[in-house]
């Protein structure tokens, strides 16, 4: 590296590492990447915007949870339950289906949604069943449990996390001949009863049940009768943590447990978080109420590990982070997509309640962009900031310092554009300039040679665009280096008209400076 040349960083479609060192990571990964997302085209596209859409202090008393879906002839709904009652919203407004009614799943059937009380709570308010046009009607003998699925003309019900006696038994109907369903004492399955886990979750796959408790995974399988099936135990140590914590997309199930999220194919478990390890951020602005869920949004995966979101791209199988400049619009809980139409060329609503006790908001983030909806609560709107920072690069010349002429980035925005580049050495010399702004207590604690516990960030902004087209942003500051990281900051409001923001490449031109002179640098 004689005389400076251009090196192209990027594109970056390996997504985030946070489990290697900077230095270790692939030249296409990311150290930090938040509120990307990799396109399948190989660009960094900014997320879609979270808006709020209600907020209902003045009905509720605490949080909504989505917990179903129905088309009716009157119109489409999504099912919410708290522990003021359950209720339904056109996409606009909330009726109340039924006062006192906890519940945590609604499913439709036969022209109607099924809800299911919630474990503990039907001494208050049994469930039953809801159309728009007859209402609700309870049915006193349907079992409590927080999940429920449809399979073969029978209802299935499993107890979840909450419930305290008979935390193992799979309950289900007599075949459904009509609109009211058929409980008996003798339809039941009790599943690994005594082994100290709850039945949380139940989903079909492959024509099967396959039914989760807390540590381990069994498949259902049969013909005519489930007092028939066999049942197989097809993972003792997975299963997962608690209730929303396993989804489908296509041929695929993902599940989270303890931590970590797995892909099920033909049930074969495979951990799929390997490289982005979750970290805990207990952080919330008042009490959480639901830790950790997994959701499909589109072609993403959403899972929520208390106050950090990771989101997981199914096409191009690439982890990223989002965040909220607004803690309300950052804390939304499980998502739901509203029924829509095929023939409508509207973008796909996902509407979710909070994960935070006190916050009675409903939120939606919808999949795609329009010239409308940006990121904002019922009263203040917030930029989306788009966050990248590469890994360390020694750009294949570790045994050279080497100078950086200028670098720049290949970007899609029409706001200001933020670029640092960040030089790594162990031995560096501090000048004047560079703690003149500093207290004396902020360099005390370092040794007299090096003041500063690393070399000053070079941090450059770029002037903005007027209108949204590609373009490549220059970055002038010339330094010495032996290792060097890049960061990118991009602003927008999550409308068609700042973008969506795009990065694609990072150049910098450098070139040989000195061989390196110490034994360690």
């Amino acid at each position: 590296m004689a005389r400076a040349e251009a090196i192209r960083l990027g594109p970056f479609v390996g997504g985030l590492n946070t489990a290697s060192d900077p230095t270790a990571v692939a030249d296409s990964e990311l150290v930090k990447c938040i509120n990307f997302e990799l396109d399948i085209d190989g660009s960094l596209v900014s997320r879609p915007p979270i808006k709020e859409t209600v907020n209902n202090s003045s009905t509720w008393t605490e949080r909504i949870r989505i917990i179903g879906r129905g088309t009716f002839p009157e119109g489409n709904y999504l099912i919410g339950s708290n522990s003021d009652g359950t209720f339904a919203f056109d996409g606009t407004t909330w009726t109340t289906i039924k006062l006192s009614l906890k519940s945590e799943i609604a499913l439709q059937y036969n022209s109607f949604m099924w809800i299911v009380p919630k474990p503990g709570t039907s001494g208050t308010q049994a469930g039953g069943k809801w159309s728009p046009s007859t209402g609700f009607t309870a049915d006193t003998a349907m079992p409590e449990g927080e999940s429920a699925i449809f399979h073969k003309t029978r209802m299935f019900i499993v107890p979840g996390v909450s419930a305290g006696t008979n935390s193992s038994r799979l309950r289900f109907t007599d075949p459904i001949t009509s609109s009211t369903l058929a409980w008996t004492s003798t339809n039941l399955i009790d599943v690994s009863p005594g082994d100290g886990q709850n039945l949380i979750d139940i989903i079909i796959y492959n024509d099967n049940l396959m039914l989760f408790k807390n540590d381990s995974t069994y498949i259902l399988a049969y013909d005519i009768r489930p007092t028939d099936a066999i049942l197989r135990n097809i993972n003792s140590t997975l299963g997962v943590t608690t209730r929303r914590c396993v989804v489908q997309y296509e041929n695929s199930v993902f599940l989270f447990h303890e931590g970590n999220v797995y892909e099920v194919v033909n049930y074969d478990f495979a951990r799929i978080n390997l490289k982005v390890p979750f970290e805990l951020d207990t952080t919330a602005p008042s009490t959480r109420s639901e830790e950790v869920f997994l959701s499909v949004m589109g072609d993403r995966l959403i899972v929520r590990y208390f106050n950090k979101i990771y989101v997981y791209g199914l096409k191009t199988r690439t982890w990223t982070e989002w965040s909220s400049a607004n803690s309300t619009l950052h804390n939304f809980g499980a998502l739901m997509a509203f029924p829509t139409d095929a023939a409508q060329a509207t973008n796909t609503k996902y509407y979710a309640g909070s994960t935070i006790l006190a916050h009675e908001n409903v939120f939606y983030i919808q999949d795609g962009f329009d010239g409308s909806t940006n990121e904002s609560t019922l009263s203040t709107a917030y930029d989306i900031t788009c966050y990248l920072k590469t890994k360390n690069y020694d750009m294949a010349d570790s045994h050279h310092f080497k100078r950086l002429m200028w670098w720049g980035a290949d970007l899609l925005t029409t706001r200001n554009i933020v670029g640092a580049a960040n030089p790594i050495v162990l031995n560096f010399k501090s000048t004047w300039a560079n703690i003149s702004g500093l207290k004396w207590n902020q360099v005390t604690t370092r040794p007299w040679d090096t003041p500063l516990a690393s070399p000053i960030t070079i941090q450059t902004t770029a002037p903005n665009s007027s209108t949204a087209g590609r373009l490549f942003a220059k970055f002038l500051k010339s330094f010495r280096f032996r290792q060097i990281n890049f960061e990118l900051t991009l602003l927008n409001n999550g409308t068609l008209g700042e973008g969506p923001a795009r990065a694609f490449t990072i150049t910098a031109i450098v070139g040989s400076k000195q061989t390196v002179a110490k034994q360690v640098n």
